[in-house]
């Protein structure tokens, strides 16, 4: 996992590498500008033409770098540097002294025209200590309403790193290409939503150093996912593999447990038992010929069932519903269960409008919300970066993991640290997505993963799966059964790379 660091840690890192690599900081920052530029030509076809705008500090610097480096790539770029009544810091004085062409001095707002189809972002990077106002926020303003298509270097200029903050004036990018590591406030919904797609650029700085830094927040990657995955011998069976049990479905809801199921097979578990009421027998049966079946006593909901001795897995509440018998025999399961469980959906609802019963939730065990769901048992956060520190401290006291659902899903694990994952699409939010999460999560879970890894591997996977199936259907189209067609395809590209 690669750790996220903040941006003092990033200013530390800097001077680390500037001290004992050794290079000087306009040689530093030289190389940053390169990382971009390389990411921006795989991206930015030359045909376009290009306007960067430029502050007075580090980050525009880079912008001064990047506008020079571009032009001798053959396009055709546009400079301007705002504010020339202040002070350049050192190293933006230096790349301005080596443009051939000097940039457009901007004084006030009328004075930036921005008619080219590229409109690069240079005004502010991590540094920033308080929000964007005056004529900096009027020149954010006029990015803003441009039609060209905007890319930030490093961050968008008003955004902060480490904290959510929309007071000030904030870069919308459509594309922002980060340096060495993306910030915090990237993987955050409130902040996120500014920096739009994002490329990791690197340059250079010394890992070793960074990954010494103290930090709670990790990004997944898949050589972890790759190490996670259990490895199967020649003469093993079906009963090596896991059994599980999943709770799911009720009427008009079977499709859930279809979903989860199908999934949890998918993902390697060696046997399956689904139970669900008696109207979604016949329907399971059919989609669902490698599962076991038990049926409910009830009709319409699931009021009865028990947890078999030798059932390694569990998962409960995809299309459970909140019937009063459904309440009534999830107290009765948790009081007596005492095995680590998948917890999602309708579960987690009736645990909300129950919370008593989340004493008796067993130690190791995953809980799955979406926001709405995590909000309903946890209580409202001011933004997506209280919620984080709500539930990273409910896993740490109650030893579960959470699954936050979304993009860039967090999962928070029990010794206090929070991991983000980097696979899906915006194509995934979609109906019965979840319950397929559950499933892999549960999968894995059966064949001897730790709850921490299954739940990193299960979002990781669901993920890849969903961008798998983006390349097929597109995300307009894609549906949760594509993410079990999928899913194969996830598992093997994962393992393929850690073949040796």
């Amino acid at each position: 996992m690669k750790r996220i660091i903040t941006a003092e840690q990033v200013r530390t890192a800097d001077q680390h590498t500037i001290a004992n690599e050794p290079i000087a900081s306009i040689d530093l920052m030289e190389r940053a500008a390169k990382a971009f530029s390389k990411c921006f030509l795989s991206l930015i076809p030359s045909t376009c033409s290009i306007h960067v705008v430029c502050g007075t500090g580090n980050n525009g610097g880079d912008g001064l770098a990047v506008t020079r480096l571009l032009r001798e790539k053959g396009y055709h770029v546009r400079c301007s540097l705002v504010n020339v009544s202040s002070n350049l810091s050192p190293d933006c004085q230096e790349n301005l002294n080596r443009l051939i062409t000097p940039p457009d001095l901007v004084s006030e707002a009328d004075d930036l025209v921005i008619e080219e189809d590229v409109v690069v972002d240079a005004l502010f990077g991590s540094g920033l200590n308080r929000s964007v106002t005056g004529l900096f926020a009027e020149i954010i303003e006029k990015i803003n309403a441009s039609k060209a298509k905007t890319v930030s270097i490093d961050m968008p200029s008003g955004l902060f790193s480490d904290q959510v903050d929309p007071s000030g004036a904030i870069v919308k990018a459509d594309l922002t290409i980060a340096f060495q590591r993306p910030k915090l406030s990237f993987l955050i919904p409130e902040s996120g939503m500014y920096v739009g797609e994002f490329q990791i650029a690197d340059i250079g700085l010394d890992e070793a150093f960074i990954e010494s830094l103290p930090s709670d927040y990790f990004l997944i990657e898949q050589s972890d996912i790759a190490a996670f995955l259990p490895i199967r011998k020649k003469f093993q069976h079906k009963g090596d593999f896991g059994r599980v049990q999943i709770f799911s479905g009720s009427f008009g809801k079977i499709g859930a447990a279809f979903l989860c199921g199908k999934a949890v097979l998918k993902a390697g578990a060696g046997l399956l038992t689904v139970h669900i009421p008696k109207c979604g027998y016949e329907i399971i049966q059919s989609t669902l010929p490698e599962a076991m079946v038990t049926v409910d006593d009830s009709d319409n909901q699931i009021s009865s069932g028990e947890i078999f001795e030798n059932t390694y897995a569990l998962c409960v509440g995809p299309g459970l519903g909140t019937d009063p018998a459904t309440v009534q025999w999830l107290e009765l399961v948790l009081k007596q269960n005492h095995k680590r469980m998948v917890i999602d959906a309708d579960a987690l609802n009736i645990l909300a409008a129950h919370p008593k019963l989340m004493d008796n939730v067993p130690q190791g065990s995953i809980l799955t919300p979406h926001v709405g769901e995590f909000n309903r048992l946890f209580g409202p956060s001011t933004d997506g970066l209280g919620r984080i520190e709500k539930m990273r401290s409910v896993a740490s006291d109650r030893n579960w993991v959470i699954v936050l659902k979304g993009a860039h899903t967090a999962v928070a694990l029990p010794n206090g640290k929070v991991v983000f994952n980097t696979t899906g699409n915006s194509g995934m939010a979609t109906a019965g997505s979840g319950d397929v999460l559950s499933g892999i999560i549960t999968g894995l879970m059966s064949q001897g993963l730790k709850s921490e890894e299954a739940a990193m591997a299960g979002v990781y996977l669901h993920g890849m799966a969903g961008d798998l199936a983006e390349k097929s259907v597109g995300e307009m189209s894609l549906m949760a059964s594509d993410l079990l067609h999928k899913l194969p395809e996830s598992i093997i590209n994962v393992r393929h790379a850690s073949f040796i």
